[in-house]
């Protein structure tokens, strides 16, 4: 069976006045299904442009990156939309809750989006929101919650559609050293329970040593095992 993501040869350069940037160069590997990976290397390496290149959220300049065989980039822009709703989910070091929502309306809205109805998409947002201990802090607003929280309800709208791979920028970097430690616990347990796979943008190399596999990166490239 192929891998669940195969990255091939990519590449991504930006163009500015006067000069190119070579973000990516070459890039190749493979993930596996339930792997837990954490992805490490200097500022500005290029992880979070490669990590949104795997979510589908931007284009390669050149190379390829197949989902079980499948070359994403092959898809027209809806397609390509409805792939990515369905098959990953997002968590970034900054929530993007909307302040003005509650927790479980934050939850639901990728279900909302995608079609589901109200009333299925809340009954499966309490479900997820429990599993991850906010039961009791359904009605509060972000600005009620901590830090922790808040990362734990990003997490809980990450999962809504039942992604099969959760792509995670710095999810605790803008936690303190307890709280992030209990967020990627709980990452562990959803890997182990539920056997999504993840990939894990972190500086953190305490957090990147309990993952099961570190790819690591320097001047946009994948350094050698």
């Amino acid at each position: 069976m192929a891998p669940l993501i195969s990255v091939r040869n990519l590449n991504k350069t930006f163009l500015s006045p006067g000069r190119e940037l070579h973000i990516l160069k070459d890039i190749t590997f493979d993930i596996e299904e339930g792997e837990m990976v954490s992805l490490m290397g200097p500022s500005g390496v290029g992880k979070s442009t490669l990590l949104h290149i795997l979510g589908t959220l931007d284009r390669p300049t050149s190379g390829t990156v197949l989902y079980e065989g499948r070359d994403v980039f092959a898809l027209g822009n809806d397609r390509l939309a409805d792939f990515r709703s369905r098959t990953v989910g997002f968590v970034f070091q900054f929530h993007h809750l909307l302040p003005e929502f509650s927790t479980i309306e934050n939850t639901v809205m990728p279900a909302l989006i995608a079609g589901i109805r109200y009333s299925a998409a809340r009954e499966k947002a309490g479900r997820i929101l429990s599993e991850l201990g906010l039961s009791s802090r359904l009605s509060h607003k972000p600005g009620e919650l901590s830090g922790g929280e808040q990362q734990r309800v990003a997490v809980a709208r990450a999962l809504m559609l039942d992604p099969r791979v959760v792509l995670a920028d710095e999810p605790t970097g803008n936690l303190d050293t307890q709280t992030g430690e209990e967020l990627f616990s709980l990452l562990t347990a959803l890997n182990g329970k539920k056997g999504i796979t993840f990939i894990i943008v972190t500086h953190n190399e305490g957090i990147a040593s309990r993952c099961r596999r570190v790819i690591r990166m320097r001047d946009g490239m994948i350094e050698p095992s």
